[in-house]
């Protein structure tokens, strides 16, 4: 029996990569009127179809494989170095590109939430994977980024992202998520997109963000999927409810005689493709604004110091140990959640609020409040 050879493991665990890679960067962004879930499928069609042939003629053992017909060495040839190779690109970057970012938990808690708000799935429980869905962490940090003025030290950020508001992502816990927000003063507000999935929930869901009061002001940026559900019609929504979007845009600000560059660049996959005027951008300091963590590129070419993301859920669906295994982005589970740095860029990718399709498994909702540092010792 295959099974009990190990080398039919390690075959698989080399499919698995691939697989994860294929899902990572193309099956979960539609392309060419194809959903994720039909992408995914193909994916799972390709790979197992050869293997079940590849199976048919060989046992798996080190003995037999010398015996196998050429084009079965060249397929096993191009698994392993395919694999080979997205292991030297994740060591590249380990080593290479990824800098420590230093920042530290102030506190955190969860506010208590109605029972009345039943988590969908709740028979996940029971296999040891609760659906936190409606767990929402509201978690405090501050973070020393490179090249931050003195004048701007102590600036104070709240973020929202990807709150999904729908069928499950009801107006009730938008109102709470939104008042714990409310409740940490900041000198700025930012939502970092994917309000909705579906067009009609843009008008239900106006006038459930109003109320967001910032010294610097309260600014949005559409995502993915407010661009699939209408992108006119969701900016208008919040317009109508006091916030500004930002749409290949910068605001600049004053902050003690300094002026801070806020850019906000349009979503990576289906928005207005215009960098130009974040690439003209003057301030003493920049943050940039961008749905997908896949815009660092961007962040380095402008020389922000901070960039503030949302879109991969922190992966949403994670395991112990192994993390999350599907996150939607080029880079893909490296930029699940949380901060990193690059050069003298720190980004921090949003958890997001609500999750789409309505499961999360030890990956908290959070609402977040960053407090800028100039100095590391500070922290």
């Amino acid at each position: 029996m295959i099974f009990s050879e190990p080398l039919f493991w390690v075959y698989c665990l080399l499919q698995f990569h691939i697989f994860v890679f294929l899902t990572n960067r193309i099956g979960i962004r539609p392309h060419h009127g194809v959903n994720e879930f039909l992408w995914t499928f193909f994916f799972l069609t390709v790979q197992i179809s050869p293997s079940y042939l590849l199976a048919d003629s060989w046992d798996f053992t080190w003995g037999s494989l010398p015996g196998l017909a050429w084009v079965w060495k060249l397929f096993l040839a191009l698994v392993f170095l395919w694999v080979a190779a997205l292991w030297v690109d994740h060591a590249w970057w380990l080593l290479f590109r990824k800098k420590p970012a230093t920042y530290r938990e102030v506190r955190s808690h969860y506010p208590n939430r109605p029972s009345r708000w039943p988590a969908p799935f709740a028979f996940t429980r029971f296999v040891g994977f609760p659906n936190q869905c409606f767990d929402l962490k509201v978690v405090e940090y501050e973070v020393a980024l490179p090249r931050w003025p003195r004048a701007f030290d102590g600036l104070t950020i709240v973020q929202l992202s990807d709150i999904h508001f729908g069928k499950y992502i009801h107006q009730d816990y938008v109102r709470f998520v939104v008042k714990e927000a409310q409740k940490l003063k900041a000198d700025l507000f930012v939502l970092t997109g994917d309000f909705v999935s579906f067009t009609k929930h843009i008008a239900i869901m106006q006038g459930l963000l109003k109320g967001f009061k910032a010294r610097l002001g309260v600014y949005a940026l559409l995502g993915n999927h407010d661009h699939w559900a209408g992108a006119h019609a969701m900016r208008q929504a919040l317009e109508a409810d006091g916030i500004r979007v930002l749409q290949n845009e910068v605001v600049d600000l004053k902050v003690k005689g300094k002026r801070l560059a806020l850019m906000g660049v349009d979503d990576k996959w289906v928005g207005e493709k215009n960098d130009e005027p974040l690439l003209k951008a003057k301030g003493d300091a920049k943050i940039l604004l961008a749905h997908q963590p896949d815009h660092l590129y961007l962040a380095h070419k402008t020389r922000a110091n901070l960039q503030l993301s949302g879109h991969c859920h922190g992966g949403q669906i994670c395991f112990p140990v192994l993390g999350p295994l599907v996150v939607p982005a080029n880079e893909g589970r490296k930029y699940a959640g949380g901060f990193h740095r690059e050069k003298d860029t720190v980004i921090y990718i949003h958890r997001g609020i609500g999750c789409y399709p309505p499961l999360r498994t030890y990956c908290n909702p959070e609402v977040v409040r960053l407090t800028l540092r100039t100095d590391p010792k500070d922290l």
